[in-house]
Formats: C-alpha cells, structure tokens, sequence
C-alpha cells in the first residue's frame, strides 16, 4: 500500500463530500461486515440458553461463548464510531515526544511477545521526537500495529520498531522478519483503516503492506524541532525477548 498523506483535521471532515468519500464508506461497510459474525455466534448462543434445563445443554459454556462475543461485537463498534468520529472531529494539536508515549505500548507486550517466544529490537533515537499532533490518535495507530505485528509474528522472529526524522516529519516504522502466510480478516483490516484515518487526520503519512507485516507512520513534528538537524535511527537497542 503506497504511503497516503492527510490534511488538516477539517479538512478531512470535508472529505466525506469529496474524493476520499468511496475510501471511508468502504472501510465502514468492512466495520459492520466485521460485527456481523459475532453478532450471529452471539444470537445462537442465546437461542440455545433460552431452551430449558431438561434439554441437557451446557449453559454455562454457552454463557461464556454470549461473553466473549459481546465483548467483541462492542469492541468492533467502538472501533467503528471512531472511524466515523475521525473524519467528523478535527484532531488536537499538543506537542508530545513519540518516545515517551510509544514506550509503554511495547512494555505491554512483552508478555505476549514472551509467551509465543518473539523478539523485539528497538532503535533508540538519541534526539526528541517532538510531535506536533493529536496524542490519542497516536497513541490508537501504534498500538494497532504493535498489536497485530505481535499476532502475527512467528516463533523466532523479530519485530522490528524504529523512527528517524527529516523533512518536517517524525516517522516510526514497525515490521516483522518473517512472512506470516495469512490474509487479514475484516476486524484487522478495520483496526488498519482506524490506524490510516487516525495517522491522516494529524496531517500525517501512513503506509501499511501485509506479508511480511511492515507498518510506518509519519507524524509532524514541532516547528523547533524542524530546524534542527535530520536524525537518522540509530543502533538497535537489542532489546530481544524470547
């Protein structure tokens, strides 16, 4: 997927009038298309409570299995009134270093890096990243590709996560080693579509390409920071964890 580039917040409210209308509709026909399965589990599953104690049906399974796929189908929702909420609310403008919030992101990880026995190596950029842009939305894209990144990496690979900064822009890039062999179902390519509009909306870049799993986000970065030199990613903080 080539590296998209988004305006200001405005003007991506304007854009549901205009060319990227076809995009946006598009993505929130996959959202719904994504709830549709849990919904349809979770309908059954309450059909099948709904029958009396002498059917001899296991309820509390079925219970957990109405849980768990409620749990889903409000996730996914939510997941849709942002994409909706993106394109209608302009994006705040703070400045925030990309380091310090991205930081805990790849913490929460670990365990879930540890368990399926994944690596992580991060290159540690020596100057500030200062961003100036929308923090939450932010915070929303990286999580999204740390966390599918995470899902789709294979034992003994390496999930690779490094910035570098030039031409007004702050750039963090995430990728696997390894090709993962699978097509992503409608609730990944909705979190993918969040991630876009939330990068987008920041007057940002975002490029995404599938197998092997390789994600970069370029956000503005603080006008002090712009006169200050080109900062290239540095040596990787082999920061491995099997």
């Amino acid at each position: 997927m080539p590296m998209h580039s988004g305006g200001t917040g405005a003007e991506s409210a304007a854009g549901l009038a205009g060319g990227d209308s076809g995009k946006f509709f598009g993505d929130l026909a996959n959202g719904l298309h994504a709830m549709a399965q849990p919904l349809t589990i979770l309908r059954a599953s309450m059909e099948v409570l709904a029958l009396p104690p002498s059917a001899g049906v296991d309820q509390r399974r079925y219970l957990e299995i109405s849980t768990s796929q409620l749990e889903r189908a409000c996730h996914l929702f939510t997941c849709v009134q942002d994409l909706v909420a993106v394109k209608i609310v302009e994006a705040q403008k703070k400045q925030f270093d990309l380091w310090e919030l991205i930081t805990p992101l790849i913490e929460g990880q670990k365990g879930i890096l540890q368990a399926s026995g994944v690596a992580i190596a991060v290159a540690r950029q020596e100057a500030c990243c200062a961003i100036l842009g929308d923090p939450g939305r932010t915070e929303q894209a990286v999580a999204a590709a740390l966390q599918m990144a995470a899902e789709l990496a294979s034992r003994g690979g390496v999930i690779e996560v490094s910035a570098a900064q030039g031409g007004g822009f702050a750039e963090l890039t995430l990728r696997n080693t390894s090709r993962h062999g699978r097509s992503l179902d409608s609730s990944a390519r909705l979190s993918v579509a969040l991630a876009e509009a939330n990068v987008l909306s920041q007057g940002g870049k975002y490029e995404f390409a599938e197998d092997p799993l390789r994600v970069s986000m370029a956000l503005p970065v603080e006008e002090a920071a712009r006169a200050g030199k080109e900062t290239p990613a540095i040596l990787w903080d082999a920061e491995r964890m099997h």
